[in-house]
């Protein structure tokens, strides 16, 4: 009984409490005063308020006003209370951050840093938003490989209210990944299964890649990685049951395991095409499927088949295609068939073309690209090709196309978002090769002149051998057709006394025009008019070069034609396609030298294996000139040799070779051959390298030297192995190379090294 009476006692004075609060009333709120506002605007304080001037006031008002002015990260103290008929809003603000440090950090630079978190200086400082912060820091050093990292933060408070804040870094040892173990896998082997995965065990080259540094995102992934080796091998059924990563006892590695359930191996079973599409028949749907019955199982080849029906089907106009996968497990059969619905939609026309995100590029230059016309039928491949052709323009950092639709049933429109980037770039470089020597370029170009897609370079070289100066300009599409033209202007002074006893100045110009003649096929015409001097000829040179040298400066005009079929898949580094170039000169229709020259280059690119490490590349060349009743000048004639061309030999070390002083002369007519094998480079395909072994044979040859002029008939052949490295300062090369034929008076080079260097400034 005494605690029901003093529970209703208590209740009672909690009543009465509550009515005689201090500070608040029914009275109806005439104004608003904020007090304690330096840096954030008054109005901005007023329209977090949920209370209206002249109105009766809900203390959920005052509760929800207070939550709403903690939320905007402005103040860390607020407090609210009436007098009279104001309502009084109390803040004390955040203070402003002066600067923000790192202390301690060694793998990432400030810059680096500072682009990972959203505290600036003269921001307000928010302690959520710095825990954010923290956090983005220690994922990103736990990437790196410091899973052990410990990052602290320090404010310290500064006079009027602002601080300096300290990021504390503890880096410590990396925690690397000391070994990667597959359990359960008894049909794959581990190597294969872990060829596409993210983490690796420490190994030589782990400082170049950091493939083994344990990161959670990155173990998520090989799991994910693991599961779609499996598939695509035909193991329908496969389990991945865990995957773990664990700290060695001295904590300074992680072992990581995977489990998996491999499950039997499966076949395609019966396949067919169903849905309402019918303006092709059926079987010319079934050609399309890189899939057939009773092959094995693979997801990827089912991925493709998709993507090759959806191109198929789409270029009938059907815009809203949906091509859906009705897979048929036959567990006892060990079989998967595959029925493919076809949802077509309905057939739609281009209504409108419309280019957004573009603030230097005029329109006309995106829209030129566009396969598509407004008014013609909807063609997914011809989609494609267009966000490939705006892509290889290399004037934007992102590009998305979308086909909303128009309004109509059977309209739709293409919008092309685009991102820009820095087109004009001032680079200066540096290199070293084994055949220049020292090599330094600098550049000034813009490859998108005033929006309009041309092309404006003005450059100059400097290598151990020769300088250059050069300017060209290129119009992609004179007088707004599909023909390319421009102009260049040269001067090159080339010293040839490592080969042949001259140096040699060339000035001149050229013009050029370049057109399509089909998708892969293009033909440049260009006219080219320089002056040649040959000079400084040697004490010892032989008569033929001397009475070369007694009639120059030589005057030469020359027409030139190429033809040349591409269609390789990726520019740098090549796995499918053919590129084929016939090139020919004509001089003589003025100046001083006449000669017909006739060069083929044919180039094969062919993938060995599914994952496109294993590349074979076979390349032939032929080459031959006449001098129309005239000697070929010897600045004009064939020369091999070289990493260019056949490796294990000097630039121009093989072929005729002056009996004196032995310079190389050069020939007028030559035939290569050079065979080679790209494959895997410690795992290091993702950063450009890849090993290669080859095998180069050459011929180089005159049926009419002159006396003091020495050849063999004979073919040359060398064999050897090296690294392509396209790495962020140029492309890299090595190689060591063999001889197997050659001749006494050739000459020979085993190693070649060369390195190029691209620094914006």
């Amino acid at each position: 009984m005494v605690s029901i009476r003093s529970l209703l006692f208590f209740s009672l004075m909690l009543s009465v409490m509550t009515l005689a609060r201090p500070g608040w009333s029914d009275e109806i709120i005439d104004s608003i005063r904020v007090e304690g506002a330096r840096r954030i605007e008054v109005d901005t304080v007023k329209s977090h308020v949920a209370v209206t001037p002249g109105k009766p006031m809900a203390h959920d008002s005052i509760r929800n006003s207070i939550k709403a002015l903690y939320d905007t990260g402005f103040f860390k103290d607020v407090a609210i209370e009436q007098q009279g008929s104001a309502l009084v809003v109390r803040v004390v603000e955040n203070p402003t951050v002066s600067k923000v440090t790192f202390e301690g950090n060694d793998a990432y630079s400030k810059e680096e840093l500072e682009k990972l978190i959203h505290i600036k200086p003269q921001t307000l400082y928010n302690r959520s938003a710095t825990e954010r912060d923290l956090t983005a820091l220690r994922q990103a050093f736990r990437i790196k490989g410091f899973f052990l990292a410990k990052i602290d933060m320090t404010v310290k408070p500064l006079d009027q209210n602002m601080v300096d804040v300290v990021f504390n870094i503890e880096e410590g040892e990396k925690s690397r990944v000391q070994k990667v173990r597959i359990i359960g896998n008894k049909e794959l082997s581990e190597s294969k299964l872990t060829r596409k995965m993210m983490i690796h065990p420490s190994g030589m080259f782990s400082w170049f890649t950091e493939d083994d540094a344990y990161d959670r995102e990155k173990l998520l992934f090989d799991q994910s990685q693991l599961r779609n080796v499996y598939l695509d091998e035909g193991y329908a059924r496969v389990q991945v049951d865990s995957s773990v990563a664990e700290l060695t006892p001295d904590r300074r590695a992680f072992v990581v395991t995977h489990s998996v359930n491999e499950g039997a191996r499966y076949r395609f079973g019966a396949i067919d095409i169903k849905g309402d599409f019918d303006e092709l028949p059926k079987e010319k749907l079934m050609e399309a499927l890189r899939i057939k019955q009773g092959e094995w199982y693979s997801r990827d080849l089912m991925r493709q088949s998709i993507d090759r029906l959806i191109d198929l089907i789409g270029d009938f106009g059907y815009a809203f295609l949906d091509v859906r996968p009705q897979p048929i497990m036959d567990d006892e059969a060990k079989t998967v068939g595959v029925v493919f619905d076809v949802v077509k939609g309905r057939r739609v026309y281009v209504n409108r073309i419309e280019v957004v995100g573009n603030s230097r590029t005029r329109d006309n230059v995106v829209r030129r690209e566009v396969a598509l016309s407004e008014g013609d039928r909807f063609s997914s491949t011809q989609m494609r090709q267009s966000k490939k052709s705006i892509g290889d323009l290399n004037f934007f950092e992102n590009i998305e196309i979308t086909t909303p639709s128009a309004g109509n049933a059977d309209q739709v429109d293409v919008r092309i978002k685009v991102e820009e980037k820095p087109t004009g770039t001032f680079t200066v470089g540096a290199g070293y090769s084994s055949t220049d020597s020292f090599i330094g370029t600098a550049s000034v170009s813009q490859n998108n002149f005033l929006g309009r897609g041309q092309r404006v370079v003005l450059s100059t070289a400097l290598t151990g051998t020769s300088t250059q100066f050069d300017f060209s300009f290129t119009e992609p599409y004179f007088l707004d057709k599909n023909l390319s033209a421009g102009f260049d202007l040269f001067a090159r002074e080339t010293d040839r006394r490592t080969i042949s006893s001259y140096k040699e100045q060339v000035y001149g110009g050229a013009l050029r025009l370049g057109f399509p003649i089909s998708k892969n096929l293009r033909d440049n015409i260009s006219y080219n008019l320089a002056e040649v001097d040959i000079t400084n000829i040697g004490t010892i040179a032989s008569r033929s070069l001397r009475a070369q040298a007694d009639e120059s400066p030589y005057l030469r005009s020359m027409v030139s034609n190429s033809l040349v079929w591409n269609d390789v898949n990726n520019t740098l580094l090549p796995t499918e396609g053919r590129v084929h170039r016939l090139t020919t000169d004509l001089a003589g229709l003025g100046g001083d030298v006449t000669f017909a020259r006739l060069l083929v280059d044919n180039q094969l690119y062919h993938a060995l294996s599914d994952d496109n490490e294993w590349v074979g590349h076979l390349r032939g060349r032929v080459g031959y000139i006449d001098g129309l009743n005239k000697d070929v000048p010897i600045f004009e004639r064939f020369y091999l040799g070289g990493s260019q061309s056949v490796r294990g030999f000097k630039p121009a070390g093989i072929g005729p070779r002056t009996f004196v002083d032995g310079d190389a002369y050069g020939g007028v007519h030559f035939e290569q051959v050079n065979a080679e094998l790209f494959f895997p480079f410690f795992g290091m395909a993702d950063k450009g390298v890849r090993g290669v072994t080859f095998m180069d044979a050459g011929y180089l040859g005159d049926s009419a030297l002159p006396s003091d002029v020495r050849q063999s008939g004979s073919v040359r052949v060398s064999t050897g192995v090296g690294v392509h490295w396209n790495s962020p300062f140029g492309p890299l090369r090595v190689s060591l190379s063999t001889p197997l034929l050659k001749e006494d008076f050739d000459q020979t080079r085993i190693f070649d090294f060369s390195m190029g260097t691209n620094i914006l400034v």
